[in-house]
């Protein structure tokens, strides 16, 4: 949506600054085109991200096989793994839940330019006409803070623990396979996991 609110801006100043209807319904044509393109745009980020999540949910259903079979030091790195996927799905849904919104917000966006022509066709007063503007400017500006929402969402990154001391004799037992490792997954990666297993 990079280039859309620099295009819809133009577009509302046309709205307000001009009386001419035709000009004007030109300029919702061209708003609507925009519209529709940052549409399909958004619908083409939702399939994506459910690719991306159906991958990654993949993964993660492979490495809980793998931790269920692993020992000693590898239960931790597949466990570290498994959690990193964990979060990383969570950021991607959310940004699905952005890009939901914001199509929601698109659909109503399109349905109030449909309604600022059809006004405009009626042979509206101004201040009518004025008062549809004003309300798709206010939709633009949701739209606008839902973009940030989304792009702020890509940003966020996984940091990895602070590293502890090492015990050198429980290490070398867990080798030796002379001890086990039980996996150290928090309670709500042991039930997203037993979910993901459900499926």
């Amino acid at each position: 949506m990079a280039n859309i609110w620099e295009s819809i801006r133009e577009f509302l100043l046309k709205l307000f600054i001009g009386n001419d209807t035709q000009q004007r319904i030109k300029t919702l044509n061209a708003m609507e085109d925009r519209f529709r393109g940052t549409e399909r745009d958004n619908e083409d980020s939702i399939r994506e991200l459910k690719e991306d999540i159906k991958k990654e949910e993949n993964r993660i259903r492979k490495l809980k096989k793998e931790l269920d079979n692993s020992r000693g030091t590898n239960t931790r790195i597949v466990t570290a793994e498994i959690e990193r996927i964990f979060r990383g799905l969570d950021r991607t849904r959310g940004r699905e839940n952005v890009i939901a919104s914001n199509l929601e917000r698109i659909n109503v966006a399109l349905a109030k330019v449909a309604e600022a022509k059809a006004a405009l066709n009626a042979g509206v007063s101004e201040d009518e006409f004025d008062d549809i503007a004003v309300e798709i400017q206010d939709l633009f500006g949701s739209l606008k803070t839902m973009d940030r929402a989304a792009k702020a969402l890509e940003l966020e990154s996984y940091s990895t623990p602070q590293t502890a001391t090492v015990d050198a004799k429980e290490r070398m037992e867990e080798i030796t396979e002379e001890k086990g490792t039980e996996a150290d997954l928090s309670e709500e990666m042991k039930k997203r996991l037993k979910e993901l297993e459900l499926e």
